[in-house]
């Protein structure tokens, strides 16, 4: 048996997740400073896609696996 890497894990891929929803969040901040509204519409897609990732392993691409 093969051993998985950290970030080939269910926690690995959290902490990806978690990641990127802090570079997210700076980019918001930063696009409301300076009034670039395309970074904060950017940061506000990359929150979404990071926080439906668990949703999506475990509910449709794990099912699709097995």
């Amino acid at each position: 048996m093969e051993q998985k890497g950290f970030f080939q894990t269910k926690a690995g891929g959290l902490t990806i997740a978690f990641i990127v929803i802090m570079v997210a969040f700076a980019m918001i901040m930063a696009g409301l400073y300076t009034g670039a509204s395309i970074l904060c519409t950017i940061g506000f897609v990359l929150i979404v896609v990071a926080m439906l990732y668990s949703p999506v392993e475990v509910y449709i691409l794990s099912k699709l696996k097995k």
